[in-house]
């Protein structure tokens, strides 16, 4: 029974995960984490960095749990190869980072301090790469002062 239950929210959320990548509605923080639990799972104590992180941390797990992912398995095929891009956002001290063309980016935790200082309007060239940790299958390379981190792509926001 836990097993149909855990099975049928996950679907509820990949509905709304879709929506996110159609322009819909987004898995918000509060979707995730009433707000009514917040005092009880200390939820209430964090800044909106550490919300923002953590809603991201959760989308991605239920984004690999329902496409069966796991094992170092991408989030998908970024079509996006190429210089020309720059960073909208940098979050969580470069755990993640957006790109201009809405595309995010899980950085390789090993080299999250490399990325940690990057800015917005950065410029970024994203090519393939098979030396990162597992998943972690492109290099973004920051232009603008020669540093690169690996990364795995998350999929569009």
């Amino acid at each position: 029974m836990k097993k149909f239950a855990l099975r049928t929210a996950l679907l509820a959320f990949a509905g709304l995960i879709c929506l996110a990548q159609t322009g819909g509605p987004i898995l918000t923080f509060d979707t995730l984490f009433p707000k009514a639990k917040h005092p009880q799972m200390g939820l209430h104590k964090l800044t909106a960095t550490e919300r923002e992180a953590l809603r991201l941390h959760v989308e991605s797990l239920l984004a690999l749990a329902l496409s069966g992912g796991g094992g170092g398995s991408r989030g998908g095929v970024y079509a996006g190869v190429g210089g020309g891009h720059w960073i909208k956002q940098n979050i969580d001290s470069g755990s993640f980072i957006v790109l201009e063309d809405g595309s995010l980016w899980k950085i390789d935790p090993l080299e999250r301090i490399d990325a940690m200082l990057w800015l917005p309007i950065s410029e970024i060239t994203v090519t393939e790469s098979s030396r990162g940790s597992p998943g972690h299958d492109y290099l973004l390379i920051n232009t603008d002062d020669g540093e690169t981190a690996h990364g795995k792509y998350m999929g569009q926001q």
